[in-house]
């Protein structure tokens, strides 16, 4: 993780409508989160990714979430390593809250945001 890598404000959640929220699990990196709204969230090394993952077992384009209202996909772009979704190695995959991603050295979890 680098210091472009900015996780989301409170007062993101006025301004946008987020469906759900990426949270970084690991114990030895500085807890990070990122709002998942209607789109493509790019997953990578590079400074223009959304969510950027800043370790040599990342690839550069590693690969991206897709979200489009309830629907959420994960979808591997050719990266060295792969994406695990809970547990098992995929190309793309559905996910929902509760869902453990492996992306290189970073585990993560997806949760629900509940409308108020």
């Amino acid at each position: 993780m680098n210091n472009d890598t900015i996780p989301f404000e409170d007062s993101l959640f006025v301004n946008q409508s987020g469906k759900y929220i990426l949270s970084i699990l690991n114990e030895d990196v500085k807890s990070s989160s990122w709002l998942l709204t209607n789109g493509i969230h790019k997953i990578g090394r590079l400074d223009d990714k959304e969510i950027i993952l800043d370790d040599v077992t990342v690839s550069r384009n590693h690969g991206y979430i897709s979200v489009d209202d309830d629907n959420l996909h994960i979808h591997d772009e050719g990266s060295t390593n792969g994406i695990f979704v809970n547990g098992e190695l995929i190309k793309e995959a559905i996910l929902k809250s509760g869902t453990r991603i492996q992306i290189g050295k970073y585990f993560l979890i997806v949760s629900s945001v509940s409308e108020a």
